[in-house]
């Protein structure tokens, strides 16, 4: 029975997607990056921890990125690019962002996306976040991985203003995987 089940595993379908992915790392000089002046986002900074995203959704607007890589969008969940952290770097950046300007987490990727269990991009910078005070961080996810650092956002919320927000796009399943394939279930 266990040898039946192996072999299932080792054909199913998200799992030989994974066997699909590239990652690669990518010297980052920054990870805050300004909004232009005059943008209607309602945030004046964004970060992404990486360039390129696993989940999938077929109506993602930021697969043309990847064209500035010399990348076909179908590359977008295929080849996932690490931004290096260097804290401090990012310390460093943080003393552009003024009172009451908002950071947004995850704005063309998702931040908790499967190769952060890997590489902790978004935790590292958590926790330089945490030891701030007086931001204003929003994070948006559709992954369930965001739980792991429930207590690193609880200290970020002690002495910041902080926004998790989950998007769901659909509560049936079915129609979930054939949305978002490398997405987290909806239930």
């Amino acid at each position: 029975m266990g040898a039946v089940l192996a072999v299932r595993a080792n054909r199913a379908e998200v799992l030989l997607e994974k066997a699909r992915t590239e990652y690669r790392l990518l010297p980052a000089g920054r990870m805050l990056n300004r909004c232009e002046a005059g943008s209607l986002m309602p945030f004046q900074w964004t970060i992404n921890p990486y360039r390129g995203c696993e989940l999938g959704c077929c109506y993602c607007y930021a697969r043309y990125t990847h064209e500035y890589l010399d990348l076909d969008g179908r590359a977008f969940e295929r080849i996932i690019f690490v931004k290096q952290f260097r804290k401090d770097l990012f310390e460093r950046e943080l003393r552009s962002v003024k009172p009451g300007e908002w950071i947004a987490i995850g704005t063309a990727t998702d931040p908790y996306q499967p190769v952060e269990r890997r590489y902790g991009v978004t935790r590292a910078l958590l926790e330089v976040l945490a030891r701030k005070a007086g931001l204003r961080v929003a994070i948006t996810t559709k992954s369930d991985l965001a739980a792991r650092d429930a207590a690193l956002l609880g200290r970020l919320a002690e002495r910041n203003d902080l926004r998790v927000n989950f998007t769901v796009t659909t509560l049936d399943a079915g129609l979930a995987r054939r949305l978002e394939p490398g997405a987290p279930r909806p239930d």
